[in-house]
Parts: C-alpha cells; sequence; structure tokens
C-alpha cells in the first residue's frame, strides 16, 4: 500500500512547507504563549523552525517517542504547533480543551494514559486540572512554571530523530468530540485516517485554484484545525489564524489578512452577520465562505454572499470529528437545493452515505427519515479506551436526516433530541432566525416536561422584540417562553456549538444566567 505523502503527515508537512513554502505568511489574533518573542506574523519557514524546537524540548522533557501528551491549555496557535511538535520527535498528542471541565479531563487522563501533561499555569488555578493527580503524569507548563512542574521553554533540548512519514496505522492525533450530548469521547486518529481528512480538502483546493490569504476561526484543540492546517501547509496559503469568534477581533483579522477564504463555525459567522451589514468593505474580496459540522443557517448564508466578492460561493461541509467531512455543499444566490437543511452530496469517490433504523439494518428509501451513517477514508479506527465503534465499516453520526429526491442530505435533528413534539429542530430555528434578525442565536431546547425551551440572544444584547416573535414563531408547534443569555453565559463547547443537555440541566435548576431586560 506504500507510505503517505509528506505533506499529509503531521510529522513532516511542516519540513515539506517550509521548503516547497518558506516565505508564505502566517499572522495570528495573538503571540504564541510557547514562544512569544516570535510575535503574532510568522512564515511557514519560521513555523517549521519552532515546530522543531518545541519537539526537541519535549524530548529533552522525558517524552519519549510513542508516548502519549496531553496538550490541554488556553487556546492558541501553539496548541497546533505542540501538536506538530510532538508528531515529529514521534509522540501522540490528545489535544483537550479546558472547557470540557475537571470530570472529563479526569476521565480524558486515565482513558488516554498520557505520559506527560502540557499545560499552563492559568488553566491549571482555574481548577481544570484538579482531578488529576499532581505527580503523576509529570506536568510541563506553557509560560510561567505551575505548582506542580518546570517551564517546557526551561527543559534543555534533546537530540530529534531523522524525520520520516510514519507507517499508515500508526497512532497520529487524538482529539475530543463536541460533547454536545454528553462527556466528549477521545477520538484516535491514524496517519491513514487523518490524511483522509485532509486529502479532499487539498485536492478541492487545487481543482479549483485558490490561492487566496485564507482567514478561519476554529477551535484549535479540534480535529478541523489541524486538517486545516495541513490543507493550508499541502497548498501554500497565507493564513490568518483565529481563536477568539468575537465579531470585533474578526473585524480587526478581516482588515489585516484581506482574506479571499474565510472560515468559521455556523455559530461564529451568525455572529459576523453585523459585520457583513454595517463593514461589507472587508468582505469585499472574499471568494468563499467554508463551514463544517453543521448545517449553516440560511439567512446567515444570504448576508455573507451579500457582503462577498460578486459570484462568492458558500461551502458547506458535514462531518464529525469521527469522520472528516462526509458531504459538501456549495451555495450561490438562489442556485440548487434551496431547502435549509441540505448540507449537500457526499464526495465521488472518497465518501458514502446511508439512510437506516438506528442499528443500521434496515435502509430507507429517499424521502424517508432514519438515522445517518457513513462511510470515508477519515473515519476514525476507535475512541480511546472504547474501541471501534463503527458496524460494518458504517460510522453512526446520532444524525436524523433524510436524502431528497435530488440526492442531497437533509439534516433534521440529533437523535437525542427527537420526542420534542417538533419535526425538526433544526428547521424551526431556521423560521425564528429568518423571522428574527436581531437574533444572533436561537436554539429550543428539549425539557423533561413541557415543550421545548428557546434560549436567545441579541445583537448588543438588545431587548428582545416581543411582537417580533410572536410572529416568527407563528405556526410552530407549542414553545415554552423564550429565554435571554448573553451569548458568553451559554455553555458552549470548544467548536461554540450550544451544550444542549447542560443548558437543559442549568435551566432546571435555575442556574443559567438570565439578561435582565425589563
Amino acid at each position: 500500500m506504500g507510505r503517505i505523502r509528506a505533506t499529509l503527515a503531521l510529522a513532516t508537512a511542516p519540513r515539506e512547507a517550509a521548503r516547497r513554502h518558506p516565505d508564505v505568511p502566517i499572522h495570528l489574533d495573538q503571540p504564541l504563549d510557547l514562544f512569544p518573542e516570535a510575535g503574532d506574523a510568522l512564515d511557514f519557514a519560521t513555523f517549521a523552525k519552532l515546530v522543531e524546537r518545541a519537539a526537541a524540548l519535549l524530548l529533552g522533557a522525558g517524552v519519549l517517542p510513542g508516548n502519549r501528551v496531553l496538550v490541554v491549555k488556553r487556546a492558541n496557535f501553539d496548541v497546533i504547533l505542540l501538536a506538530f511538535a510532538c508528531a515529529r520527535m514521534g509522540a501522540v498528542p490528545i489535544l483537550t480543551h479546558p472547557d470540557v471541565g475537571p470530570t472529563s479531563l479526569g476521565l480524558h487522563v486515565r482513558r488516554g494514559e498520557p505520559a506527560a501533561i502540557v499545560t499552563d499555569a492559568d488553566t491549571e488555578s482555574a481548577g481544570a486540572l484538579d482531578e488529576v493527580g499532581a505527580a503523576l503524569p509529570p506536568r510541563l507548563y506553557v509560560g510561567k512554571p505551575g505548582r506542580h512542574g518546570e517551564a517546557l521553554q526551561d527543559q534543555p533540548p534533546g537530540e530529534l530523530p531523522h524525520s520520516i512519514v510514519p507507517p499508515r496505522d500508526a497512532p497520529q492525533l487524538v482529539t475530543h468530540s463536541s460533547g454536545t450530548t454528553g462527556v466528549p469521547k477521545l477520538v484516535l486518529h491514524t496517519v491513514e485516517s487523518f490524511a483522509g481528512h485532509a486529502k479532499p480538502q487539498v485536492n478541492f483546493l487545487r481543482v479549483v485554484r485558490l490561492r487566496d490569504p485564507y482567514l478561519t476561526c476554529v477551535s484549535p484543540v479540534h480535529a478541523r484545525a489541524m486538517s486545516g492546517m495541513l490543507t493550508v501547509l499541502a497548498v501554500g496559503l497565507p493564513l490568518g489564524f483565529m481563536t477568539d469568534p468575537d465579531p470585533r477581533n474578526a473585524e480587526r483579522m478581516l482588515a489585516r489578512v484581506r482574506p479571499g477564504i474565510v472560515e468559521t463555525l455556523p455559530n461564529a459567522f451568525i455572529r459576523w452577520e453585523e459585520t457583513a451589514e454595517k463593514r461589507p468593505e472587508l468582505l469585499s474580496q472574499v471568494r468563499m465562505f467554508i463551514s463544517s459540522f453543521d448545517a449553516a443557517h440560511p439567512r446567515t448564508i444570504r448576508t455573507l454572499l451579500a457582503a462577498g466578492r460578486p459570484g462568492a460561493r458558500y461551502l458547506q461541509a458535514y462531518g464529525q470529528t469521527e469522520t472528516g467531512p462526509l458531504t459538501i455543499k456549495l451555495h450561490r444566490a438562489n442556485k440548487g437545493c434551496t431547502d435549509g437543511r441540505c448540507v449537500g452530496r457526499p464526495m465521488i469517490g472518497h465518501t458514502r452515505l446511508r439512510i437506516s433504523d438506528e442499528g443500521n439494518t434496515r435502509r430507507m428509501g429517499k424521502g424517508q427519515l432514519g438515522a445517518i451513517f457513513g462511510k470515508s477514508a477519515g473515519v476514525t479506527p476507535a475512541y480511546l479506551g472504547q474501541g471501534d465503534q463503527r458496524v460494518d465499516g458504517w460510522w453512526a453520526m446520532g444524525d436524523v436526516g433524510m436524502v431528497s429526491k435530488r440526492g442531497c442530505l437533509h439534516l433534521y435533528d440529533r437523535i437525542v433530541d427527537q420526542g420534542s413534539g417538533v419535526e425538526s429542530l433544526l428547521r424551526a430555528e431556521d423560521q425564528i432566525l429568518e423571522g428574527m434578525r436581531q437574533l444572533t442565536e436561537a436554539v429550543l431546547i428539549p425539557v423533561s416536561e413541557g415543550p421545548p425551551v428557546p434560549l436567545v440572544c441579541t445583537r448588543g444584547d438588545r431587548p428582545l422584540d416581543r411582537a417580533a416573535w410572536a410572529e416568527a414563531t407563528a405556526g410552530l408547534p407549542e414553545l415554552a417562553p423564550p429565554v435571554q443569555c448573553r451569548w458568553e453565559d451559554i455553555p458552549h463547547t470548544a467548536t461554540w456549538k450550544v451544550k444542549r443537555l447542560e443548558v437543559a440541566r442549568k435551566l432546571a435548576s435555575g442556574e443559567l444566567v438570565q439578561l435582565d431586560v425589563r
């Protein structure tokens, strides 16, 4: 079967990028915590050197090839740099967001069995590691030393082995699932399965011949951030990397990078609608908007395309950490399937889809709702500590949908949200957002007793327009009175999706912080 190309393996991609595209710039929205002296403007050659330097420090600190290293620190681009550094010296990075909480982090350490934890003093002080023993595994701190270890920067550098592409089946990367429905799982990817995430993206960009600057705002612990980085390095795209989705930060980075490609998640794009309306010049050169994970709201797509370059496209991908992209849809104003739940078609030669009952024993026909299953070269071989979850090679997405008569996938809901009394919570949310431009979030939360509770956020946290609300929800099944919150006070995953189960718990207990907008 041969080996994976050097451009598609974490251990060798930075070196290859530095050789092919040394001067291509990288713009960061904040300096690295690990190497702050490098500033917020790098290039591919500098990035490769910093990866080598970090890999040598990990070796000098006692990390061995084959070890696992848990990286849990505040969100910054050096999370990505550390992942590449682990791979470079032969270790397997486990990327975890501090916001998963101490219980989940404790479970991740038990399941992942890391040889070391790379963290920072602030993450430790905030209590994220409270359920992890202080001595084992040893801790290495980015920045100043912490209570239980030394700074990684202060370690004597070790001598790196020769850089090679690992075997196809070698473990390469562990990231966690979103955790919207419970404790995030640790998703293992091999060199081959993660190349399956990046390869279709590389091929797509080469086919459409996009070489424009690429601005992305995705959590650095997420598999999408890592596959996106592999793609950028392989193709040689100028990069702008954001960790903060706040619209003010987006405006600053849009002005600095002047991107032709912009990617973030639907829940961030919806917050940038106001920028698209009030400062469209910041998006006027964008040829393509990209979002993944969930279906984007039709209103958001229209607003962005109106601000972008004439003929701009919106590329929507549907997939998961466990699978990589399964379907894609290119939106252009008034073209193709206009159903807001449509997430496109499988990628020819890369992915397959089927709609079945939950056990994947009976296949549904077109137009019939059922559980979504996917197959691709990017599907994980296992969860750490839980084994292979595939059913005859098919991955259960945990979502409900159908294949339309046109052959495109329509996404309706998570399976766990069924039985709410609303046929499709996601479709109902689209209707509400279509009818109320002042909303930047509208999520229907199923609760144990009574109708779903609408959780809403507004532009500038202004009071909800109750008359407009009544009009926007007309014709929907019964809903509870809306609960208005600040976006920052809602429990989110690392990819800014609302943690519906946690919100439901906080609503029941009265813990959710609500706005006083009287």
